[in-house]
C-alpha cells in the first residue's frame, strides 16, 4: 500500500529521535560501533585459522593479540616524539605569528591576525607573558586538561571495545544465526543472510585495501621525510597513514601539520615549502592514478555524499565519527542496496559493479 502524506510527520520525529539517542548515547554507541566493524575485518582471518583445526575462540584471541600487539608497538614508539611535539606548539604559533608580522604591519587584517594568534599563544603556554605578574584565573579546563580526558576515555572505551569484540569474533556468527532463524518468513532470512554476508565481504574488502593503501603512503611518507632530514619522520608518517582514513579532510589536515612543523623546523622559506609542496604533489599523483586503480569501481562512492556524511558524523560524535564515517556509509549502502526501499538511496551514495 502506498503511504499516507500522514506518515511523513512521524517518520520525520523518529529520525530525529534515532539521531538524538545517538548523540545522547554517544560514550555507549562508540565501542559497540568500534567493536562491529573491526569484527567484520577480523572475521576471515578468524575463520581461516578455524579451518586450520583452531578452535574459534583461540584462533580469535591469537588474530586479536597480533593487532594489539602491532598497535601497542606502534603507539609506544611514537608516544614520546608525539607529546614533545604537543609541547612546542606555543613555539609553533609564536613563530607563525612572528611571520605574520613581518608581511605587512600596517594591515588591519594581520593585526587581527596576530592579535589572535598572540592570545592562542597566551592560552597554549604554562607560564604567563610577563614574569612578574602572578594571574589567578578560574575558567574552563585547558586543551591540556581535555586531551588527558580525551586519552582516559579512550582507554576506558577502548578496552570495552577490545572485550566486545572478542564476544562478536567467537559468538557472533552463532548469534546472527539464532536471529536470521527467528524470522518469519523465508524470504526475510534469504535478504538477511545477503546483507550480513554482502556487509562482511564489502566491508573486509574495503578496510583491508585502504589500509594496505594508507600504510604504503605512510611508509613512503616516512622515507621522504627522512630524506629531507624532516624532524621525527616517523610519527609524521604514522599521521598522514591515520589521516589518510579521512577522504578528502586527512590529506589538508596532515599537509597543515607539515608546514606548521616546517615553520618551526627549516631556517629558510625555500626550505619551509619544500616538504608540504612535495606532500602536496605526491598525494595528489596517489589520489589521481593510484587509489582509482587499486579501489576500482567497487568503492566509488558520491564525493558530495561523502563530504557531508564526514561532517554530519563529526558533529554527532565528534573526532571519532569523522575516522567511523566512511566505513559506516559503505556498511549503509550495503543495506541500502538490499533493501528494496532504499535502493534510490544506494544509487545516490554511488555505484558498485562486483
Amino acid at each position: 500500500m502506498p503511504n499516507k502524506p500522514a506518515d511523513w510527520p512521524l517518520k520525520i520525529i523518529a529520525i530525529l529521535a534515532i539521531l538524538y539517542t545517538l548523540q545522547v548515547a554517544r560514550d555507549v554507541m562508540l565501542p559497540i560501533t568500534l567493536a562491529l566493524i573491526f569484527s567484520l575485518l577480523l572475521s576471515p582471518a578468524v575463520s581461516r585459522l578455524q579451518a586450520l583445526r583452531l578452535p574459534r575462540s583461540l584462533a580469535a584471541l591469537t588474530v586479536m593479540s597480533i593487532c594489539l600487539s602491532i598497535a601497542g608497538s606502534g603507539i609506544y614508539a611514537l608516544a614520546k616524539p608525539a607529546s614533545q611535539w604537543l609541547q612546542r606548539v606555543p613555539e609553533a604559533v609564536e613563530i607563525v605569528r612572528e611571520q605574520l608580522s613581518s608581511v605587512n604591519t600596517d594591515s588591519p587584517d594581520v593585526d587581527a591576525a596576530t592579535r589572535s594568534i598572540d592570545s592562542l599563544a597566551q592560552e597554549l603556554s604554562a607560564s604567563p607573558s610577563n614574569p612578574e605578574v602572578t594571574r589567578v584565573v578560574i575558567s574552563e579546563a585547558g586543551w591540556r586538561s581535555e586531551l588527558g580526558e580525551t586519552a582516559k576515555n579512550f582507554g576506558v572505551y577502548g578496552t570495552l571495545s577490545i572485550i566486545l569484540l572478542f564476544f562478536l569474533l567467537t559468538s557472533g556468527e552463532a548469534l546472527m544465526r539464532r536471529f536470521i532463524h527467528s524470522l518469519p518468513t523465508q524470504r526475510d532470512k534469504a535478504v538477511v543472510t545477503r546483507i550480513a554476508q554482502r556487509a562482511q565481504t564489502q566491508m573486509s574488502r574495503y578496510l583491508m585495501t585502504i589500509t594496505a593503501v594508507n600504510v604504503a603512503i605512510g611508509c613512503i611518507t616516512t622515507v621522504a621525510l627522512y630524506l629531507f632530514d624532516f624532524p621525527d619522520p616517523a610519527l609524521w608518517g604514522a599521521v598522514a597513514a591515520l589521516l589518510r582514513y579521512i577522504p578528502y579532510l586527512g590529506v589538508s589536515m596532515t599537509l597543515i601539520l607539515l608546514s606548521i612543523v616546517s615553520a618551526v623546523s627549516y631556517p629558510t622559506p625555500a626550505a619551509m615549502v619544500a616538504v608540504p609542496l612535495g606532500y602536496g604533489l605526491f598525494t595528489a599523483a596517489v589520489g589521481q592514478f593510484i587509489d582509482p586503480l587499486v579501489h576500482g569501481f567497487r568503492f566509488s562512492l558520491n564525493p558530495i555524499v561523502v563530504f557531508l556524511w564526514i561532517f554530519f558524523w563529526g558533529w554527532l560524535w565528534g573526532a571519532p565519527g569523522v575516522l567511523l564515517a566512511v566505513p559506516l556509509l559503505t556498511l549503509f549502502q550495503v543495506v541500502c542496496q538490499h533493501t528494496e526501499r532504499l535502493l534510490p538511496l544506494a544509487h545516490i551514495i554511488g555505484n558498485t559493479n562486483d
